[in-house]
């Protein structure tokens, strides 16, 4: 049975054939490249935030309120970045493909015992979907792709982890259905050693935020806070200390975490140096999101691009979303990197005699 999204505004043209003309428009624009090295040169685009109303464009596109509460508390929504029509064809797209979503059962089961906090019923288990981008049938990954080099969703994109950045994890669904588990939260500045987890840092110098590794979540069905679902310890990201075995289960200082309100076709985006995790699922409708995560061009916390991406994940791409592909190393060694309106902006080149220099010393062109 389709999944039945919890207060989606009706349309009342095709949902599929309305995502596929507005998905088109924006290829097209994303497909015409600028001059070479005109990165620099950024598109500014007004965004409605969840946090305000009355948002002040920065150079960066990135609203001044928005890097304040990111900065502050690890996490902001990016408010109607797709359109009912385009959250339906996602949704038909995970319906076609129920067969293969995989529900977490005994030990995969992420929100502890039953009868523990975020256990939920102490049977549903979280369901989890992934290979999206892969589904070149009847265009069914065209809307899941769009996520890699959005207008909307670039300028946070560079604002967060930089010019660029990569995809390093592959996309994931994630299916709660009535009572199942959350998962026991995790993340965070800290390891539980008191050590530092640089390969999950937030760190903030000279005017600008950087994350080793962003969280990307798009919503297909709705959130109020008290359905469950994701749930952040706001300003973790700057904790001194390891989150202590109880808050992480969620058996003490509950005050302390903020289950977020998240529309369908809402972006979630939180920096994973902030410890987060899932509340059981307690609303009578089903839950979705779909979970990305981008890192720096020189990181990889993942590994599933290598040696290469999955077969079919690349093809029928756009350039501007190859680009994302890219496996990492530095912007100045030939990579292609994009304008903030998601278009290619062009590769930083490398010189040649470098290269020929380099051939002759290592036996490749890059050191």
């Amino acid at each position: 049975m389709p999944l039945a999204v919890a207060r989606i505004a009706a349309t009342t043209s095709t949902p599929a054939v309305d995502a596929r003309a507005r998905l088109s428009r924006s290829l097209h624009s994303a497909s015409v490249a600028p001059s070479r090295r005109s990165v620099a040169h950024r598109h500014r685009t007004a965004h409605r935030v969840a946090m305000t109303t009355n948002a002040t464009t920065s150079s960066s596109g990135m609203t001044i309120e928005e890097k304040f509460a990111f900065d502050l508390r690890g996490f902001i929504v990016v408010k109607n970045v797709f359109d009912a029509s385009e959250v339906a064809a996602m949704n038909a797209a995970i319906d076609a493909r129920a067969s293969e979503i995989v529900e977490r059962k005994g030990r995969l089961r992420l929100g502890g015992e039953a009868g523990d906090p975020l256990a939920g019923d102490g049977s549903t288990g979280r369901a989890d979907l992934g290979g999206m981008l892969t589904w070149n049938t009847n265009g069914d990954a065209d809307v899941f792709r769009s996520v890699l080099a959005h207008d909307r969703l670039v300028p946070y994109y560079h604002e967060l982890v930089g010019v660029g950045y990569r995809m390093d994890h592959l996309p994931l669904m994630i299916q709660q259905k009535t009572g199942a588990d959350g998962f026991v939260f995790h993340g965070g500045k800290m390891n539980p050693d008191g050590s530092w987890c640089q390969e999950l840092a937030y760190t903030y110098e000279q005017g600008k935020m950087y994350n080793q590794l962003l969280a990307v979540s798009v919503a297909l069905s709705d959130t109020a806070p008290g359905d469950g679902g994701f749930a952040i310890v706001p300003g973790s990201h700057k904790s001194n200390f390891a989150c202590p075995q109880a808050i992480l289960e969620y058996k003490s200082n509950q005050d302390l975490v903020v289950n977020p309100e998240i529309k369908a076709g809402d972006v979630l985006l939180f920096t994973e140096a902030a410890t987060h995790g899932t509340m059981a699922w307690t609303a009578k409708h089903t839950r979705r999101a779909v979970l990305y995560r981008f890192a720096p061009s020189t990181y990889a916390y993942g590994r599933s691009y290598y040696p290469t991406w999955p077969e079919g994940t690349e093809e029928g791409m756009t350039d501007a979303q190859k680009a994302v592909l890219q496996p990492p190393h530095h912007v100045r060694l030939d990579r292609t990197t994009l304008t903030d309106s998601g278009a290619v902006a062009g590769t930083q080149t490398r010189d040649d005699f470098k290269k020929e220099h380099d051939a002759k010393v290592f036996g490749n062109k890059y050191f």
